[in-house]
């Protein structure tokens, strides 16, 4: 009997390091992708706020025209470059490139109101008003768009890239 029960409690000791294992190995995980999305956003975001500086400041186009055409071009290459590099899924569909269309204007709603704010109500310089307010879009995001990617469907038409 006693040997039963020394027995049950290593199996439970086991079960409970062998769940706790895994736990901690899908955290560092997701830890590990939220850093390459990270890497990989504020890249995009360095090329992107230049382009959209290049737009507003030395062709004079709307701030507003300015930053929907720089967020066109990097929604398109995030969700790519996100795909490939930080979720490690090289089958692109139409419809998670759409989803991620979804996302990417959940982001630019939420940014372009936050710029808005920051520019009318805190007078803060329109040049530097995009660069603060992805600050507060960043997690969300991360979350969504491994939804997006992460979420396998078989009857998904996959475009070849």
């Amino acid at each position: 009997m006693y040997n039963n029960l020394l027995l049950s409690i290593k199996k439970g000791v086991f079960i409970i390091n062998n769940n706790l294992s895994l736990r901690f190995s899908k955290i560092k995980e997701k830890i590990k992708e939220y850093i390459k999305f990270n890497i990989i956003g504020t890249i995009n975001f360095v090329v992107s706020q230049g382009l959209y500086l290049i737009l507003y400041l030395y062709f004079h186009i709307n701030y507003i025209v300015a930053y929907t055409i720089t967020s066109v071009i990097s929604i398109t290459a995030s969700y790519f470059f996100n795909s490939k590099y930080t979720f490690k899924e090289n089958h692109y569909t139409l419809k998670k490139y759409i989803l991620s269309i979804l996302v990417y204007l959940f982001e630019y709603s939420l940014n372009l109101g936050l710029i808005l704010l920051l520019v009318n109500k805190f007078s803060i310089n329109k040049a530097i008003a995009p660069i603060i307010a992805p600050i507060f879009s960043t997690i969300p995001v991360f979350f969504l768009m491994r939804l997006v990617i992460k979420n396998k469907h078989k009857k998904d038409k996959y475009i070849k890239g």
